[in-house]
């Protein structure tokens, strides 16, 4: 069955997607119910679901800001971001075990960046664990350095997915 992306609808679905990060995060990465709610409710362009049926089985969502990093954001803080923000922090992309290897991750991963080009966004940043490096790197990303923190225990690495042109003066 091929899954079906769409912005969450409500809080009953937010209620799901937390379940499913939970299940896709170790505590001490996955974000709180609260969290998800405030991204939610504040981003809501930038919070999809996917579904087979009536069965969720992959989420992404992200906050707009100006930071230079997505660990400026605060990763895991619950009022992060700026409404008006430049630049899209993917703050998760999480898909149910039994879906995973066959591309809906990517096709979620695609669909909210091409949501922040509609929204004529900069930038989409976001911070992976090393394993997940040359993932991202298929997807369009570029890393840009080590992060200096090992929340939850793990390295950290800050990627980065340029949606316009820079210009030279002149």
């Amino acid at each position: 069955m091929t899954a079906v992306i769409r912005p969450a609808r409500s809080e009953e679905e937010i209620r799901l997607a937390h379940r499913l990060e939970a299940a896709c995060y170790s505590p001490e990465l996955a974000a709180s119910p609260e969290a998800f709610l405030y991204r939610w409710r504040t981003y809501p362009d930038y919070f999809l679901t996917a579904w087979e049926g009536e069965r969720l089985v992959g989420l992404a969502c992200g906050v707009r800001t100006d930071a230079e990093d997505c660990f400026d954001v605060g990763i895991k803080k619950l009022l992060g971001g700026s409404q008006d923000g430049r630049k899209l922090c993917v703050l998760s992309v999480a898909v149910d075990e039994s879906r995973r290897g066959g591309g809906l991750g990517a096709k979620l991963l695609a669909a909210i960046v091409e949501r922040a080009k509609r929204g004529g966004l900069a930038e989409v940043l976001l911070m992976c664990q090393s394993g997940l490096v040359r993932w991202y790197e298929a997807n369009g990303f570029r890393p840009t350095g080590l992060i200096h923190d090992e929340h939850g225990g793990v390295e950290w690495h800050d990627m980065i997915m340029k949606l316009t042109e820079e210009r030279l003066p002149g």
